[in-house]
């Protein structure tokens, strides 16, 4: 069974109890700002929801979740909400929140990337994701120097000068040939980076 906990910003907040299991949350928002706040969760037993009042004083309740309405299904659960928001045509949604010790959904991987050689008269071309610099350069002739193209020699140097962040870690190869300087302003060897998100490169 299931049961929906109500929060209201300002005025008190209900928390999961002994015997309640927090699985969704929500915020509920008309007209662009949270009006409320709403906890699916199940229940188990002779469950008891804690209401915690806002303000200095704080006062808790511990009420019986007995007098909550309940639903078989999560997917039940979810319809009541949808159509306790529901006024005609008002502007209110309801945005899904990642719960306390649940993780945000991870950002989209982008299938291609861009990298840009601004030696090159700043030519930008098209890669797949966690493609290797260097081999980007070489397949669409971007003009990044190397030789050895193992990560020995350190002639594929080059500069991240926009998007350094979309590069993947530091390699220990790296480190024999750049110093902690040359790190930190985006100096990288081609043949050691992958490329995760779109960048600009010079040389």
């Amino acid at each position: 069974m299931y049961a929906i906990l109500t929060s209201k910003p300002g005025q008190y907040r209900s928390e999961p109890g002994v015997g309640l299991s927090a699985r969704e949350q929500y915020d509920y928002q008309f007209c662009g700002r949270v009006r409320a706040r709403f906890l699916i969760a199940e229940v188990q037993g002779a469950a008891r929801v804690r209401i915690v009042e806002d303000g200095p004083d704080g006062a808790v309740n511990s009420v019986p979740a007995k007098f909550l309405p309940t639903f078989k299904t999560l997917e039940a659960a979810r319809a009541e909400l949808e159509a306790l928001i529901r006024f005609g045509d008002l502007d209110a949604t309801l945005v899904r929140q990642p719960l306390a010790d649940e993780a945000p959904p991870p950002a989209p991987t982008p299938a291609r990337v861009h990298v840009t050689f601004v030696p090159q008269n700043e030519r930008r071309v098209s890669a797949a994701h966690n493609s290797n610099l260097l081999r980007v350069s070489l397949r669409e002739q971007g003009g990044i120097p190397f030789k050895c193209g193992g990560g020995v020699c350190g002639t594929c140097k080059c500069r991240i000068v926009l998007g350094i962040e979309n590069t993947d870690a530091v390699k220990a190869k790296e480190r024999k040939h750049l110093s902690d300087e040359q790190l930190a302003q985006g100096f990288r060897m081609a043949c050691q980076t992958f490329v995760l998100g779109d960048i600009a490169v010079t040389w």
